[in-house]
């Protein structure tokens, strides 16, 4: 099987998230804007004694008293486990956070379809995925959504809302800074993630525009990702 052509920002990830701080700060700085509702505003009016979930979390803490799962060991990680096959009771969760995961797992379907079954009914879900976003593994990086294809994909939640989390900027950011990666890398791989490094951090001040430019109906159709937030139905 041929490796992955983004081998060396894996690896640069993977490094950083043995030092939260200094991970959390290249996240926000370097990754996609965050605009949109945040994990955090969509959890607020749930107490502390409330049972939630943050898949894949890796290291990063959204707020006190979550439980944080993932599939490795990183640092703030409460429970290392295949998020397909949860190690919890159906009906015993009161919210489920899952942040940019779908799309590294091959049967996202089968996730949601297990987040349904340990959420209480009435509990709340909280879900971003990619649509116009560059490829990214961790390891891998199978699917894309577009905001009706979320809204396919989360289906059997009654939704609550749903809207752009990243914006049309960082999704263009991503797509020219891999052309201009591989086309002055002369499709060198090693060169090309150097360079992808390099313009990645010289052109993320752009990012700002999309704190303007997201409220406009048609940034949907060029937007990086989105959110999704809904609860659980009940049965009849």
């Amino acid at each position: 099987m041929e490796s992955s052509n983004d081998v060396l920002i894996n690896k640069i990830k993977v490094f950083f998230k043995k030092y939260p701080f200094l991970f959390n700060i290249l996240y926000y700085t370097f990754g996609a804007s965050f605009i949109g509702k945040s994990p955090q505003k969509a959890i607020t009016d749930l107490s502390e004694d409330k049972i939630i979930l943050n898949l894949g979390s890796g290291t990063r803490i959204i707020r006190e008293h979550i439980v944080n799962v993932d599939f490795y060991p990183f640092m703030n990680v409460d429970i290392v486990a295949d998020i397909g096959k949860l190690p919890f009771a159906d009906n015993s969760i009161d919210a489920v956070i899952c942040e940019s995961v779908l799309e590294h797992v091959k049967n996202p379907s089968a996730i949601v379809n297990e987040i349904e079954r340990v959420l209480k009914p009435g509990a709340l879900v909280y879900i971003i995925v990619p649509f116009i976003a560059g490829f990214h593994s961790s390891p891998n990086d199978y699917y894309r959504w577009s905001k009706e294809g979320l809204r396919e994909l989360m289906k059997d939640f009654k939704e609550e809302e749903i809207g752009i989390r990243h914006g049309p900027t960082s999704a263009l950011l991503s797509v020219l800074n891999d052309w201009l990666a591989t086309v002055f890398s002369f499709g060198i791989k090693e060169i090309q993630q150097v360079l992808l490094v390099f313009f990645t951090m010289v052109t993320f001040p752009f990012k700002i525009f999309d704190y303007i430019i997201y409220r406009f109906k048609s940034s949907e159709n060029i937007a990086y990702g989105f959110y999704f937030i809904g609860t659980k139905k009940a049965k009849k």
